[in-house]
């Protein structure tokens, strides 16, 4: 892309034309999965834009989980998963009664804690606030094949640590309980190997191939859930049918 296709008299603001160019080229495989992508004075050499201008456009890139950050390394791009809208997003419970496996659910922690400084980021929280963390074991015919550790705005759900998980699916008390309105779900899937801690939840090897999603709710503008699901990978599998 030239410097003179970055058009300065477009009612599209700067930021957004170099964002555009940006993900296009990740998405066409131009610049591939974990690729070191041009420093701030490079970008802004080549287009021809202020530092304010290249930082709103990889802002963008950041958020809608194109690129990440590495401190002292610089940006590179994402391994591109798969995004869903609200819709559509991961239902394990489905998954397995297509399958013909009979699901069920054990919770295994539910309290409220402070974040650790992953999930503060990925929640885009302030300080002091707090979240519920519940993690859930899932099962297809008894046998463990998905781990599900949640973290919800404690504010919202108040006394969601006294609400019965088992037998009530979380978002249906989101929804009707706690009449939270979702406005989108973003969840990205990647391939994952199994620690030692998670591997003795699933009872499967360490090091065991696992599909992670990670899945990003929010209501309005906010997000009030941050969700890493673990799937066993001999037991699970994920397909999209484009149309």
């Amino acid at each position: 892309m030239s410097l003179s296709l970055l058009d300065e008299n477009s009612p599209i603001p700067l930021y957004h034309q170099l964002a555009e160019e940006l993900k296009e080229k990740i998405q066409s495989g131009r610049l591939p999965p974990h690729a070191l992508i041009s420093s701030e004075t490079e970008l802004c050499k080549k287009y021809g834009v202020s530092r304010g201008t290249v930082r709103q456009a990889m802002f963008g890139l950041i958020r809608d989980g194109l690129v990440y950050r590495k401190p002292g390394q610089g940006t590179f791009v994402t391994k591109l998963g798969v995004v869903q809208p609200v819709s559509r997003f991961y239902s394990f419970d489905r998954d397995m009664e297509e399958k013909g496996f009979e699901p069920s659910l054990r919770v295994i922690q539910k309290k409220i804690i402070c974040p650790s400084r992953v999930v503060k980021k990925a929640m885009e929280l302030d300080e002091g606030e707090k979240v519920y963390e519940i993690v859930r074991i899932r099962f297809a015919n008894e046998e463990p094949v998905l781990l599900d550790i949640s973290y919800l705005l404690e504010e919202l759900f108040l006394e969601l640590e006294k609400e019965d998980l088992v037998t009530i699916p979380l978002y249906e008390l989101i929804m009707r309980k706690y009449r939270v309105k979702i406005s989108r779900v973003r969840e990205a899937f990647e391939p994952f190997l199994i620690n030692k801690v998670d591997a003795r939840r699933l009872n499967v090897p360490v090091g065991s191939l696992a599909l992670l999603v990670k899945r990003t709710a929010y209501t309005g503008s906010r997000i009030f859930e941050f969700r890493r699901s673990i799937i066993r990978g001999d037991k699970c599998s994920y397909s999209v049918e484009l149309i």
